[in-house]
């Protein structure tokens, strides 16, 4: 049996993680496993933490305000 996700299931289960989504509840609409689902946002993730670690340099901040999503 093959691993393979289509694109638009990945895309998909990102766009509701980055919306604040549960982990059950993108499962129940997309039919995806939760572990699947779980691997997906970490691999993104990481990715999403090296581009902003090689283009976010040098900046002087006063102050931060960041979203807890």
């Amino acid at each position: 049996m093959a691993n393979n996700l289509p694109t638009e299931k990945k895309v998909l289960a990102i766009s509701m993680l980055a919306e604040g989504g549960s982990i059950r509840a993108i499962e129940r609409i997309t039919g995806v496993h939760r572990d699947t689902i779980m691997r997906l946002g970490v691999r993104v993730g990481q990715g999403c933490w090296r581009i902003q670690d090689a283009k976010i340099r040098n900046l002087n901040s006063s102050e931060i305000e960041i979203d807890e999503i």
